[in-house]
């Protein structure tokens, strides 16, 4: 049976959304879907499908860290949609209004590169917003959920391979030794690097990205279904996962985790959208 790539487009006002078109077979869920901000801004959404991984690095997986065990199995029961790029600077400035980057250093004016000097806290703020503009739900991934969509059905170091000795992270990556050391020192463009096999762009790379999760040093405890790991009260540190342009070759792995305040706002910091 040949099925044919569908695509939803979703416009929308303030508060007010319609679907606009819906083509090809099957119809639900569409392999990806736009959905237009005020002033014709899109967003790029894909779809990732339920399924189970193996959370956290393999046995001697090389370069890697203890914070990245146990390697633990993770089964989503549900699909999810995730931002195909980082949050650009135009998509923020088309639901806030704002340019929190602007006069700071290590920074890029190109409006389709990502929202920086932003924190988790900004970007909750941002999806609270888009939240009331869409009528949508969109919300930050889980680190599991950021996993598997970087991962992408490998189980690799990374997701076009091992890679030991990392001859193909520039073809895939912004990182250290093609954007800081060559004195490009800003997260880039989207899109430009090749994508994974799910069609999601700059996963390792570019700028770190924030994810819904509490900081734990270890996986010991964490839930098997996908779900956010969240405290209660909550934790002084967020997860943030996939490395940047100041990062150096391992942390740029599917595996590799670190974690920030969630006040804190810098150049190599951004979010990347779940719904």
């Amino acid at each position: 049976m040949h099925t044919v790539k569908t695509k939803r487009v979703i416009s929308m006002g303030l508060g007010a959304m319609a679907v606009l078109a819906l083509t090809g077979c099957p119809p639900a869920p569409p392999e990806d879907e736009t959905i237009m901000l005020p002033g014709g801004v899109p967003l790029e959404m894909v779809w990732i499908p339920a399924g189970s991984f193996m959370m956290g690095r393999y046995a001697g997986e090389q370069d890697s860290f203890d914070n990245e065990d146990p390697e633990h199995p993770v089964s989503l029961g549900r699909g999810f949609w995730m931002g195909r790029y980082e949050v650009t600077k135009r998509q923020w400035t088309a639901v806030k209004g704002t340019t929190p980057w602007s006069g700071q250093p290590d920074v890029i004016e190109d409006p389709d590169s990502p929202a920086v000097y932003v924190s988790w806290y900004d970007a909750l703020s941002f999806i609270a917003q888009l939240n009331g503009l869409t009528g949508l739900t969109f919300r930050l991934p889980s680190e599991a959920e950021w996993e598997h969509g970087c991962r992408a059905g490998t189980t690799t170091r990374f997701y076009w391979g091992d890679d030991p000795i990392y001859t193909s992270l520039s073809d895939h990556a912004w990182w250290q030794g093609n954007a800081r050391d060559a004195g490009q020192r800003y997260g880039h463009m989207a899109g430009l690097k090749q994508p994974n096999a799910w069609n999601l762009h700059d996963m390792s790379g570019n700028v770190w990205e924030y994810c819904e999760d509490d900081w734990h040093e270890d996986y010991i405890g964490a839930p098997a279904d996908g779900a956010a790991w969240v405290d209660s009260p909550r934790g002084l540190s967020r997860v943030f996962r996939g490395g940047g342009w100041q990062s150096g070759d391992t942390y740029c792995r599917s595996a590799n985790r670190a974690c920030s305040p969630p006040d804190v706002a810098s150049s190599g910091y951004g979010f990347r959208l779940a719904r």
